[in-house]
């Protein structure tokens, strides 16, 4: 056998091993990408029980001291015009409802930029978020008659919570 000959067998040799090292570098970067999705997955986790946790007494306590200041006994509680028309002219009481409002938008602000899970906000808050939300809707559009954008994250999240609970994926187009 030649030095010609072994070339040949070498050369062909070599193209089954490079395809099953390119095989098995492939399967590497699959590897390597799941465990960086699951590892983003239990960082955001953490981060949305983390940030919940920070917030959750204080926003409870303004959620509720803004429904006894007008007379709502709970989330279900129709918000009328004279509730509308109390925190419009009640400037600690619209402070207390921008606040309320702004905690919520915020961390709307982090579910759409992927820093919190919407699953895990669904099981923390879903409902108080949904029902908070329509419950002060009035407010929110007499503010959206002069900034169109107010609390927008808060209403997209709120859909997508819905969505989730509806049992869809909680993806929603806007």
């Amino acid at each position: 056998m030649d030095i010609n000959t072994l070339a040949n067998y070498a050369d062909i040799l070599s193209v089954p091993l490079a395809i099953i090292g390119i095989i098995l570098v492939v399967r590497q970067l699959k590897l390597s990408l799941e465990e960086s999705e699951r590892e983003h997955t239990r960082r955001q986790k953490e981060m949305t029980l983390n940030a919940y946790n920070a917030i959750r007494g204080e926003l409870r306590r303004s959620i509720r001291n803004i429904r006894n200041r007008l007379g709502i006994e709970d989330m279900f509680d129709r918000f009328t015009k004279e509730h509308l028309d109390k925190i419009l002219t009640d400037k600690e009481l619209r402070h207390e409802v921008i606040k309320m409002l702004g905690m919520i938008n915020k961390f709307a602000v982090g579910v759409k930029h992927d820093v919190f899970n919407i699953e895990l906000v669904n099981d923390l808050a879903g409902r108080l978020f949904i029902e908070t939300y329509y419950q002060f809707e009035p407010y929110i559009k007499h503010v959206r008659q002069k900034s169109p954008t107010f609390y927008i994250e808060y209403e997209r999240m709120v859909k997508r919570l819905e969505s989730l609970q509806n049992g869809d994926s909680g993806q929603v187009i806007f």
